[in-house]
């Protein structure tokens, strides 16, 4: 690599190396938060995702005036008035939207698991070889969808955890990495 591409590149990662570094800590402190207090994290999550909603419904909005020559208008503004709605009643009732969509999703994991089992039977008198794996995976959907159902306050508590773990590593890894091209960044410019 020439002298001048060492340069270049140390450069950029010195100009950049503490985005990851930032981004690892938020999703740290999220991640920790959710680990410490779950139910609470999925209840502001909703209210902040409602917010996101009616910002950006809003946006919507404004882009399908802006833009009303281009045909699209109407479809962008029910569409901004839908995603308004949708986000007023994620901010103005989050607990029982949060029920809602868990067990919207729990009765979805229970259905699919059912479609499975269903398939591995036409699949095995079909005689395909592959009957089994669809058969395990119709089996373990339909298992973990009843789990879910059987007691959502600690399936969601459940889930929130393990999101909660996932945001730690990840938080981490990007601080390592954002650390590591900043040490990187510093042994090129001392080459």
């Amino acid at each position: 690599m020439s002298e001048l591409a060492v340069d270049r590149v140390s450069a950029e990662l010195r100009r950049i190396w503490w985005v990851p570094v930032l981004r690892g800590a938020v999703v740290l402190v999220l991640g920790l938060f959710m680990l410490a207090r779950p139910l609470e994290t999925v209840a502001a999550l909703v209210w902040v995702f409602g917010a996101f909603a009616v910002i950006d419904g809003v946006l919507v909005l404004v882009q399908s005036f802006a833009d009303r020559r281009h045909g699209a208008f109407w479809w962008e503004l029910v569409g901004g008035l839908v995603e308004i709605a949708l986000g007023v009643v994620l901010v103005l009732w989050p607990q029982p939207t949060v029920t809602v969509l868990f067990y919207f999703a729990a009765f979805w994991v229970v259905a699919v698991g059912v479609f499975a089992i269903i398939a591995s039977i036409v699949l095995y008198r079909a005689e395909e070889v592959a009957w089994y794996w669809v058969l395990a995976f119709g089996l373990v959907n339909f298992l973990f969808g009843v789990v879910l159902l059987e007691n959502p306050q600690t399936s969601v508590a459940v889930v929130v955890v393990l999101i909660g773990l996932f945001a730690c590593v990840s938080g981490v890894l990007l601080v390592v990495s954002g650390l590591s091209t900043r040490a990187l960044a510093k042994a090129l410019a001392r080459r």
